[in-house]
């Protein structure tokens, strides 16, 4: 391509390919440009992905420099014309395969606060590994050795284009080898991008005129189709088994029976569903999925964090009934720590059980009537929800499955328990599904890698608002951590069943229900997220964290700078639904109350017994 070609052609928002197999990125109205041109002289393996993925990038071949400096000119000063100034950071590694500084390279006067905040941001980036730091060199030459100059120190003056050097250390590289660390470059690259985001959006802010609200606006506002390919691939794999069906028993009324008849002496036998699907198969699709060819760095975390989950839940289906099973839902969930099992003990020791009341119980098919009703109210305000709420005779409890709340048939409530378990189960578990499901990222209807936790915090939490959270609920999930641990130092069924009983005071019928939840499968220590999740989001309430943010679909806590990242990159939209609860003024008097912080016993609901 000529300079005359080149003069020609309109460069629109979308992906260019160079005529030598570099690529050119833009998006609309960002005055700024992250330039990379490979050296004419070396070989620079993975250097190139340190840009890819942001909103505004360049990566020319050695055979097409010439085109790309013709390239970053034009757009510079196209959008220095139009925004008043435009800024290019150009970035290369250093020659030197043991070098481990950040050298900024910056002219002397112009925009220094640009700099600066690069450097500053740097300073977090060189915290991946020991011995790493950043300085800032003010010079003239702001190129990678062997390249001629984008602009001379005049033509940038006159154009009012602010042009960076970024000389990055290798150290995604093996010194000797020059192989690349494939983690740790996506790690760099994550580092990197906050980084190259906070300078930009410091630049715009101050010398252009283009409107940006937040570093976090600077990314990429589309995805490639490879995103959504595989978006769409791992969900399928999620939807071809549900786990917290096929870990439940299926005969756990004939056990229980049986259980009775021989005094709670002997370990029950459970029997489980049919595997739907072939574990390995569906691991070997999961692993065929191409992620390294997703730049994006959030996405890319997004992705790889759900196929290490989905390779889990995978390998735990495949051990059912095995002690196996018991270490792979402990490497899914975690343990139970000594600072929440002292809590536990502590709930249970000073929180006393609320005596039962008369039998005039809610069956699960009352309960199911007012699940659809409450379905119905939120889908006056959202017409597309399609989710439903059914009795199933092959159900314990309340489980929402792929959004439906599914009703065991042999449900007995307290009717004070009712309206807390609604806003627990429809409120949130569905609700979260189909605010999910209206967002283009399939799997935050489906849930993001360990998102359980949250979830469950935020159905507690909903109880508690709703004025419902009991005496006998708030000792439920001390119980079940107790349970957890229970497991988790290698206890019988019978073992924990009597410790429940004999030494925190539960009925036969209420230590089989706990224990029968953690003994599943060979030991599916879960139910301990629901203590720890609360705990979880009582912290994020008092730091100020927005709550209604937290309702866009099944996320976990450290996904929460990410989702804040896609909003603003327009890549997600605002929610369809909030919690009904949190219309109510009490809520809120109790809401406030959380920010300010109470300790976890004084949010026992006096009048809900």
């Amino acid at each position: 391509m000529t300079r005359g070609e080149l003069q020609q052609v309109e460069f629109e928002a979308g992906r260019h390919a160079l005529p030598a197999g570099g690529t050119l990125v833009l998006e609309p109205a960002l005055p700024y440009l992250l330039v990379y041109r490979e050296p004419p002289d070396r070989s620079d393996p993975g250097t190139a992905r340190l840009i890819a993925g942001e909103a505004c990038w360049i990566a020319a071949r050695r055979d097409e420099a010439d085109e790309a400096r013709e390239i970053v000119r034009r757009l510079a000063q196209d959008g220095s014309a139009e925004h008043g100034a435009f800024l290019v950071i150009e970035l290369w590694t250093a020659s030197d395969a043991h070098a481990r500084r950040f050298v900024v390279r910056a002219p002397a006067k112009p925009a220094p606060e640009t700099s600066a905040r690069l450097v500053q941001a740097l300073e977090s980036v060189a915290t991946l590994q020991p011995g790493l730091d950043v300085t800032l060199q003010t010079s003239d030459v702001r190129h990678p050795p062997g390249l001629p100059a984008l602009f001379t120190v005049s033509e940038s003056w006159e154009r009012e284009v602010l042009v960076l050097g970024l000389e990055v250390p290798p150290i995604f590289r093996d010194p000797e080898t020059g192989a690349v660390f494939p983690r740790f470059l996506r790690q760099l690259r994550r580092a990197l991008s906050h980084a190259l985001r906070k300078a930009v959006y410091e630049f715009v802010r101050v010398q252009t005129s283009a409107e940006v609200t937040h570093h976090l606006g600077l990314g990429a506002r589309s995805l490639p189709d490879v995103a959504w390919s595989i978006d769409r691939a791992l969900c399928t794999i999620e939807r071809s088994f549900d786990v917290l069906l096929l870990t439940a028993p299926v005969n756990e009324r004939e056990a229980r029976a049986r259980f009775e008849q021989d005094g709670f002496a002997r370990e029950p036998q459970f029997h489980y569903r049919l595997l739907p699907m072939d574990p390995d198969l569906l691991k070997r699709q999961l692993f065929a999925l191409e992620m390294e060819d997703i730049d994006d760095p959030a996405i890319a975390d997004l992705f790889q964090d759900k196929r290490d989950e989905l390779d889990t839940l995978l390998t735990m289906l495949g051990e059912r009934d095995s002690e196996e099973f018991r270490f792979s839902s402990q490497r899914l969930y975690g343990t139970v720590s000594d600072s929440l099992l002292d809590t536990a003990q502590r709930l249970l020791a000073v929180v006393p059980a609320a005596r039962r009341r008369a039998p005039d119980a809610v069956d699960a098919r009352a309960f199911r009537d007012r699940a659809l009703a409450e379905l119905d109210h939120y889908r006056t305000r959202y017409p597309a929800l399609s989710t439903t709420a059914e009795v199933r005779p092959d159900v314990r409890g309340l489980l929402v499955s792929r959004g439906n709340l599914l009703i065991g048939q042999d449900l007995q409530l307290d009717p004070r328990r009712v309206a807390p378990l609604i806003h627990h189960e429809v409120g949130t578990h569905v609700l979260t599904y189909v605010n999910g499901s209206a967002q283009p990222l399939e799997q935050l209807a489906l849930g993001l890698a360990g998102y359980d936790e949250l979830q469950e915090g935020l159905a507690v939490l909903a109880e508690y608002l709703a004025g419902g959270l009991d005496r006998n609920r708030m000792r439920l999930l001390a119980a079940r951590v107790i349970a957890a641990r229970s497991v988790e130092d290698g206890a019988t069924f019978v073992d924990t069943f009597r410790l429940l009983r004999d030494e925190y005071g539960y009925t036969a019928s209420g230590a089989w229900q706990i224990a029968v939840r953690v003994h599943q499968s060979g030991g599916f220590t879960r139910d301990f997220i629901y203590l720890r999740g609360l705990i979880e989001l009582l912290a994020l309430l008092q730091k100020g964290v927005a709550l209604d943010s937290l309702y866009i679909g099944k996320i976990a806590q450290k996904h929460i700078p990410i989702i804040q990242e896609l909003r603003y990159r327009r890549i997600l939209r605002d929610p369809p639904l909030k919690p009904r609860v949190l219309e109510d003024s009490a809520a809120q008097e109790r809401l406030a109350a959380l920010r300010n912080g109470i300790d976890l016993t004084e949010m026992v609901c006096p009048e809900a017994g």
